[in-house]
C-alpha cells in the first residue's frame, strides 16, 4: 500500500485548478476518425492500465514494467512504446482516478437541491467516503507519493484532473450561493494572504467567486472528509467497528454542518 502524503494535497489541487479552468477546449469538429492502428494503440494503452491498477491493488507499490509486460505477454521494452517510464504509467493512473472521483463528487452533487447545503455537504462527505473505500489501492494511488521524485514528474500530467475534481468539489458551496443563501461559517475570520489567494483560485470565466470565508469553510471540509477518509483506509480506525466509524461519521457531518453555516 503506498503510505499517505495528506499534506499538500490540497496545495496541489488549488494550484492546478486555475489551469484547468483555462485549459478545457470545445472538441475540433475537423478531428478525423481514429485509425485502425489508432484505436488499436488506444485499446493497448487500457490493457496496461488495467493490469497495472489490477497488481496495484495486489501488491502494491512494487510496480514493475517487467512483471506488467509478463502479465500481458509482452516484453518490457514494448511498454516504452507507450509509457516513457513507470512514473507516467502511474501518472495516467492517476488521471484517470481523478476523473472517476470528479464524476462520483458530481453526482452526488446533483442528487441534492442546488440550494439546500445540508443536503450537500451529506451528499458529498458520502461520496467522498465511498470513493475512499471502493478501492483503496486507487485512493493510496491519488493521495499517497511512491517516492519525491514522482510528485515533481506527474504534477502536470494528473494536476488538471486534480483541479477538475476540485472543481467538482466546489459546486457544494458555489450553487448555493447562486441561489442567494449565502451562509454565514462558524469561522468567519480569514486570514489575508488567504484571502487574496482564494479570490484569485476561485475565479470563474463569468466573474463568479466564492467568497474567501466560505471557500475556507469549502477547505475544512475536505480536509475533515478526507482525513476521515485516510484514518479509516490506512486502518487507524480499525480499533472501533464498522457501525461505530459509521456513526462516527455521521458525528462529523454534523459538525461540519454547523461549521459551514447550514443550519441556520
Amino acid at each position: 500500500m503506498l503510505e499517505t502524503n495528506c499534506q499538500g494535497v490540497i496545495t496541489s489541487v488549488m494550484t492546478c485548478y486555475a489551469c484547468f479552468m483555462l485549459s478545457a477546449t470545445a472538441p475540433d469538429p475537423d478531428d478525423k476518425a481514429p485509425s485502425r492502428r489508432d484505436r488499436v494503440r488506444a485499446a493497448t494503452i487500457e490493457e496496461i492500465k488495467t493490469t497495472a491498477m489490477r497488481m496495484l491493488r495486489e501488491h502494491g507499490a512494487d510496480l514493475r514494467f517487467a512483471d506488467i509486460a509478463r502479465d500481458m505477454g509482452m516484453t518490457a521494452p514494448a511498454l516504452y512504446r507507450y509509457f516513457a517510464d513507470r512514473d507516467e504509467l502511474l501518472s495516467a493512473l492517476m488521471v484517470d482516478g481523478f476523473a472517476e472521483m470528479a464524476d462520483a463528487l458530481t453526482s452526488a452533487l446533483d442528487s441534492a437541491a442546488p440550494d439546500d447545503l445540508a443536503g450537500r455537504i451529506r451528499a458529498a462527505a458520502i461520496a467522498y467516503r465511498d470513493f475512499a473505500r471502493a478501492d483503496p489501492s486507487r485512493f493510496s494511488l491519488l493521495f499517497g507519493l511512491p517516492n519525491p521524485g514522482f510528485g515533481r514528474h506527474s504534477e502536470h500530467s494528473s494536476g488538471p484532473a486534480a483541479g477538475a475534481t476540485m472543481a467538482a468539489l466546489e459546486g457544494l458551496v458555489l450553487s448555493v450561493v447562486e441561489h442567494g443563501k449565502r451562509p454565514t461559517p462558524l469561522v468567519r475570520v480569514v486570514g489575508t494572504t488567504w484571502a487574496d489567494e482564494a479570490g484569485t483560485i476561485a475565479q470563474r470565466n463569468d466573474g463568479t467567486r466564492i467568497p474567501a470565508d466560505i471557500y475556507q469553510s469549502l477547505l475544512h471540509f475536505l480536509a475533515a472528509v478526507h482525513g476521515f477518509a485516510c484514518l479509516e483506509n490506512f486502518d487507524h480506525l480499525n480499533w472501533v467497528t464498522e457501525q461505530s466509524r459509521d456513526e462516527l461519521f455521521d458525528a462529523q457531518i454534523a459538525l461540519l454542518v454547523v461549521a459551514m453555516g447550514a443550519d441556520q
